[in-house]
């Protein structure tokens, strides 16, 4: 494998995706629901936690296959059983931003992969950048169909403490 061994390929509803970092940050909070596919969807966190590398990638496997998502965000810890008639639960509180422009789809993996701009974290009014010493929660909110109803689901969330 040579000079590229600390890479990390990995092959998703998006394609091949690379990082530098192999490592697995942050903490997994509060729990996701069972959904139509009959799993519960997982968010993690790989790349680095240093706001001046600015390489973080967020995988959601498990999702539903074939479904829209989109992944929200917020400072704030919570917990919210079936929001808005959801199937899930929403793991965050306060002021929750929503990653609005870039609709993710899980095509036949069941999976969403995205690269994160610590330099333009969404809130409600505006984006901001990570600063070292913050812990930022991100969760996964995707289209969900279970008997048969239409309706939306949400991984679990993960926390991660950014660093310098």
């Amino acid at each position: 494998m040579g000079e590229d061994d600390s890479k990390l390929f990995a092959f998703g509803s998006f394609g091949l995706f690379e990082s530098d970092m192999l490592i697995q940050v942050g903490a997994t909070e509060c729990s996701a629901q069972i959904n139509g596919a009959g799993t519960n969807a997982k968010i993690s966190a790989h790349g680095s936690a240093s706001v001046a590398s600015n390489d973080l990638i967020l995988w959601v496997q498990g999702v539903t296959p074939a479904q829209f998502g989109i992944l929200v965000t917020s400072q704030t810890p919570g917990f919210v059983l079936n929001p808005g008639a959801s199937f899930g639960n929403l793991c965050l509180g306060g002021a929750i931003g929503r990653f609005h422009t870039q609709i993710l789809h899980s095509g036949v993996f069941g999976e969403f992969q995205i690269r994160i701009d610590l330099q333009a974290l969404p809130t409600p009014s505006q984006v901001v950048a990570a600063q070292a010493g913050e812990t930022w929660r991100f969760q996964a909110w995707y289209r969900d169909v279970i008997g048969g109803q239409q309706g939306s689901n949400f991984s679990d969330a993960v926390a991660v403490l950014f660093i310098p």
